[in-house]
């Protein structure tokens, strides 16, 4: 992806992310799940990408196949992420999303940040153009409830700051 996309990309993340936190605190604040918290932003994500050069991707939640139907793998492990922009039926993957409540174990979020690095990894077959890291932030005693993006990858590595 180059860095014009990237910038575009980037954008419409942080978009849907407005969009999401404008509209949708209840959810966090309630403590709904993950999974459902995912699922709500996938909308507001697909909203935001139909509104440029990316209306041609899917927005798809926990997708597990590859364009071959099989069960995707990393390093004999099925995977399921839990949110991915792509094209389905063809080899054309833009971005894959994990998304972590800040409370989660370090350990879960970072086996989620070595995923992500992976499924951007020239090493693999996935080649997607972003991995994106989206903590769920549930602080009632500041009265923070809110999504946002904790780190970004590309082609294996963290970018984060190169992107900000």
């Amino acid at each position: 992806m180059d860095e014009t996309k990237e910038k575009i990309m980037i954008d419409i993340m942080n978009s849907a992310i407005d969009a999401f936190n404008k509209n949708e605190r209840y959810l966090i604040e309630y403590d709904l799940s993950e999974r459902c918290i995912c699922a709500k932003f996938a909308h507001y994500l697909a909203i935001e990408l139909n509104k440029g050069i990316y209306r041609e991707y899917y927005v798809d939640v926990e997708y597990n196949r590859t364009i071959r139907r099989n069960i995707k793998s990393l390093e004999k492990k099925n995977i399921v992420v839990d949110l991915i922009v792509h094209k389905r039926g063809i080899d054309d993957n833009l971005l894959c999303i994990e998304m972590k409540k800040c409370c989660a174990r370090q350990d879960c979020i970072k086996k989620d940040e070595d995923r992500l690095k992976k499924l951007t990894s020239i090493q693999y077959s996935y080649m997607y153009g972003l991995g994106i890291m989206i903590l769920i932030k549930r602080d009632g005693k500041n009265n923070v409830y809110k999504l946002l993006i904790d780190k970004i990858f590309k082609n294996g590595n963290e970018v984060t700051e190169e992107c900000n």
